[in-house]
C-alpha cells in the first residue's frame, strides 16, 4: 500500500483494517475500525479530508476525494467515484458515483451506475438508479425484504475480510 502524507497531514488508519497492498492513500485521510479497502482503491485527502467510518468496505477500483465522508456501515462497489457525504448503512452499487457537493443520507442504495449530480441530495431511506440519480423507492430498514441484500452483503464481506486476515492477505491498518 502506498502511504503519503501531504500539505502536513498524514492518514491515520485504525489498526483492525484492512487494506490491499496496491491501495494508494494520500494526505487527510482517516480510516475507522473494521474497514476493508480492496485492490486498486484511491483515496485522497489532498483537496479537503476524506472521514471513513467503522465497518466500511470499499471494494476493487474505487476513487474517494474531495469532502467525502462515509459514516459507519457503508459498501462502496467496485469502480466507483465518490466525492461527496454517504450516511450509514447506505450502499453505492458497482461503477456508481457521487458527485462533489452532491449527499446521500442514511439506509440508501444507489443502483450501479446511476449518477448523483454536484447539488442533488438523495434522501434517507431511498432506493435511486440512473444518470442524473432519481428516486425510484423507499426503503424501509425495518422491513427484512428491503435490507435483506444489503445485510448478507455486508456479512458475506466481513466473512471474506476474516478470510483475508487469516490468510495473512494485505496489510493491516495502523499509524503511519
Amino acid at each position: 500500500m502506498i502511504i503519503r502524507s501531504f500539505r502536513g497531514a498524514s492518514p491515520r488508519i485504525a489498526d483492525s483494517a484492512l487494506i490491499a497492498d496496491n491501495v494508494y492513500i494520500i494526505g487527510d485521510v482517516e480510516i475507522g475500525e473494521n474497514c476493508s479497502i480492496w485492490p486498486n482503491v484511491v483515496i485522497r485527502g489532498d483537496t479537503s479530508g476524506v472521514r471513513i467510518g467503522n465497518n466500511v468496505h470499499i471494494e476493487d477500483g474505487s476513487v474517494l476525494h474531495t469532502f467525502t465522508e462515509l459514516e459507519d456501515n457503508v459498501m462502496i462497489g467496485h469502480g466507483c467515484l465518490v466525492e461527496g457525504p454517504v450516511g450509514t448503512r447506505s450502499m453505492i452499487a458497482n461503477g456508481a458515483s457521487v458527485m462533489p457537493r452532491a449527499k446521500v443520507g442514511r439506509y440508501c442504495t444507489i443502483g450501479a451506475g446511476a449518477v448523483v449530480l454536484g447539488g442533488h441530495e438523495i434522501p434517507d431511506r431511498t432506493f435511486a438508479t440512473g444518470t442524473p440519480a432519481r428516486k425510484r423507492a423507499e426503503i424501509d430498514p425495518d422491513d427484512p425484504e428491503d435490507r435483506h441484500y444489503s445485510e448478507y452483503y455486508t456479512r458475506y464481506m466481513d466473512n471474506m475480510v476474516l478470510e483475508y486476515k487469516k490468510e495473512g492477505i494485505w496489510s493491516r491498518g495502523g499509524s503511519w
